[in-house]
């Protein structure tokens, strides 16, 4: 389940990535060419940390996956679920990464006999 979990999370960072450059592009065609610099910073700033839960969850390190998910999530990804069409999906696929991340960190701490311990 683990493995399942990293690569959902691996391709969820790539969509992100992958929304934030059409993200870019209708930004391009809504302004006629000529959109804000905060328009790239924005998707530069965020598809990196985008890539950056992505690498993470191919090393294994779930709270690095869950904090990109969550800071992505925060400022602006609430945001963004309020756009119509696929923008809000970068919204979608932040919480996605949150929740993964989350999933992926209790997964390390479940004992490998199956015993529940208090």
């Amino acid at each position: 389940m683990k493995a399942s979990l990293r690569v959902v999370a691996t391709l969820c960072a790539l969509a992100l990535v992958l929304q934030w450059i059409q993200f870019v592009r209708e930004v391009f065609a809504a302004t006629s060419g000529m959109p804000a610099a905060g328009a790239f910073v924005v998707a530069l700033v965020f598809s990196g940390l985008a890539l950056s839960g992505g690498v993470a969850a191919v090393r294994n390190v779930p709270i690095v996956v869950a904090l990109a998910g969550g800071l992505s999530l925060v400022p602006v990804g609430l945001y963004l679920l309020l756009f119509p069409g696929p923008t809000r999906w970068i919204g979608l696929l932040d919480a996605g990464m949150l929740v993964i991340g989350i999933a992926l960190a209790r997964t390390d701490h479940v004992p490998q006999n199956g015993a529940i311990t208090a």
